[in-house]
């Protein structure tokens, strides 16, 4: 296999060999029993530009974090999602899924986080910010964070439980009254998507400018446009009509959805093939 590189200009910066990983797990393994052999993920992230010895490394780590699980069979090694993997590969499904359908209209109600975090927890300060940003949530205020997307309440309990912040946040669901901030303003201050924007538009003016040759390609140029999507996703807070009338975003998703249709079943074949052929003689 080659790196499919099909744009010339990436819209985002390149994804982490650990991103990547996921990303060929969370899609190819979430519903395949029989699994996959090592020297199948291995061509396939070597495809990716992952050299052997690093795509060996990536795998046991991936083991050690409770993603994928070995099962030696004779003289091979079949892997498959383990429970935490699966757990991620779900909530990745769920989130892809509101993604291409778009948000739902919206009620007027914002999720609201207030919370502090002590100067000395800069790894946990970290994690929380990058967990709430999965979570579409916006900054407007210090040690405030919304959404228009209260259905994320669990998960934002969830996120904040294993933290060990439960005792220094507060969150609740309602709606804006008169004295403070309006629902627009809001979003002025909770989100800056100037530079989100120009990379949707860097993304849907190369969009068919180049398909991939064979089924080789074909399955990197899926794997990219899955990883593609889920860094947009990260990314982009998927705000309502009604705060955000206009938004590039859904254009991109309109795109996202179009070409995994398009790709997905040949892909998929693909890689069963790829599996097949990979097993030990």
């Amino acid at each position: 296999m080659i790196a499919s590189n099909r744009l010339a200009r990436q819209p985002l910066p390149p994804p982490s060999a650990r991103s990547m990983l996921l990303t060929v797990i969370g899609e190819f393994l979430y519903d395949a029993e029989e699994g996959a052999w090592t020297a199948a993920l291995m061509k396939v992230l070597g495809g990716m530009g992952i050299e052997d010895h690093a795509a060996r490394q990536l795998l046991s780590r991936a083991a050690s974090a409770k993603w994928i699980k070995r099962e030696r069979v004779g003289r091979g090694v079949r892997w498959h999602l383990a429970d935490h993997g699966r757990a991620l590969a779900a909530d990745g499904i769920k989130r892809s899924h509101a993604f291409l359908d778009g948000p739902s209209p919206w009620n007027d109600e914002w999720l609201v986080l207030t919370i502090t975090v002590p100067q000395r927890k800069n790894s946990v300060r970290n994690r929380l910010n990058g967990g709430l940003t999965w979570l579409g949530m916006g900054n407007p205020t210090p040690g405030v964070w919304v959404t228009p997307h209260v259905d994320r309440a669990r998960e934002l309990s969830e996120l904040i439980s294993t933290l060990g912040l439960t005792e220094s946040a507060l969150v609740l669901t309602g709606n804006l009254r008169p004295g403070g901030l309006g629902n627009h303003e809001v979003v002025d201050r909770a989100w800056d998507l100037t530079d989100l924007a120009e990379s949707y538009q860097t993304l849907l003016t190369q969009d068919g400018a180049s398909e991939p040759g064979d089924d080789d390609e074909l399955l990197l140029a899926y794997i990219e446009l899955v990883s593609l999507q889920q860094r947009f996703m990260r990314l982009d807070p998927q705000l309502p009509k009604e705060l955000l009338p206009e938004w590039i975003g859904r254009d991109g998703a309109v795109l996202f959805q179009r070409r995994r249709e398009q790709w997905s079943a040949q892909a998929h074949a693909h890689w069963l093939r790829v599996v097949e052929e990979s097993a030990p003689k």
